[in-house]
């Protein structure tokens, strides 16, 4: 159900787009996300926004800003199931800065999975032989912007709750997008604003759906699940906007898939083996 959430949220960025510039897609996004997240953060009350690490929740807010915007810009311009496939590297990048940053040990056979995933987005991408587009660049760039924010929530979750984590960023990323928006502001449609309003709704079912499962089972059971994301989108292009994947998006979208399931599965038993240590 999350998987397919997210793969219909990012359908509907393209009708909403139609009558809106992207940032001011993504404001109203944000306005309507904080408005849904509203009553939880009454509901924890004013203490939930207590945090020693104020500069590193600023951050991740820029940085989710940064994904929300190159996403939104885009998902339009780009076949459905190749935007999510590009997007999948993000696990590839994620295990890189962990090493990189975090001082994660990480072994030769992620390394291998790492390598292994990024000649799939090269033939996803095929340079070379086709033409690099922008709206492929702005995907790879969002990959890198979600990355970094999973690096910074890493590290703040460590201290913080996931209530505090959530609340400061909507009430930190809803300022953010409210400047660039306001520079290209023009009278919203109110068919625009309804598809907006769909991708709010899809996005929050889909992260509590996921949030759900976690609750249910170990994240390796399920994490495999939402690479179903690319079936649904795979789906939604073919009969909505007539879009047919070729060969090389199904052959790099395998390899990304395959990788980024393999470094899952090793985090899994990692975290498994150090709890039982513990």
């Amino acid at each position: 159900m999350s998987a397919a959430a997210f793969a219909v949220m990012a359908a509907m960025i393209r009708p909403a787009s139609e009558g809106l510039h992207p940032f001011q897609v993504v404001f109203f996004r944000n306005i309507m996300g904080l408005a849904m997240m509203a009553p939880f953060i009454f509901h924890a009350g004013f203490g939930v926004l207590r945090t020693a690490h104020l500069r590193l929740h600023l951050l991740r807010a820029l940085s989710f800003f940064g994904g929300m915007v190159t996403w939104f810009w885009a998902l339009p311009h780009i076949p459905l199931v190749d935007a999510i496939t590009l997007y999948f590297i993000s696990p590839i990048l994620i295990t890189i800065l962990a090493a990189v940053v975090l001082g994660e040990r990480v072994r030769i056979r992620r390394w291998t999975a790492v390598a292994v995933g990024f000649v799939g987005a090269l033939i996803v991408l095929r340079p070379g032989v086709s033409t690099v587009d922008w709206p492929q660049l702005l995907i790879l760039a969002n990959a890198c912007f979600w990355s970094f924010s999973a690096i910074v929530m890493r590290s703040v979750a460590r201290t913080d709750s996931a209530a505090t984590i959530v609340a400061h960023m909507f009430l930190w990323v809803t300022p953010l997008s409210a400047i660039p928006a306001l520079i290209v502001w023009q009278p919203p449609p109110l068919e625009s604003l309804a598809w907006v309003a769909g991708v709010a709704v899809m996005s929050s079912f889909g992260h509590f759906a996921l949030a759900r499962s976690f609750t249910c089972a170990e994240a390796s059971a399920i994490m495999p699940f939402d690479y179903t994301q690319l079936l649904f989108a795979a789906l939604i292009g073919f009969f909505i906007f007539h879009e047919v994947p070729d060969l090389e998006t199904f052959i790099g979208a395998a390899l990304i898939t395959g990788s980024t399931f393999y470094i899952a599965q090793r985090e899994a038993a990692q975290a498994r083996a150090k709890g039982a240590a513990t």
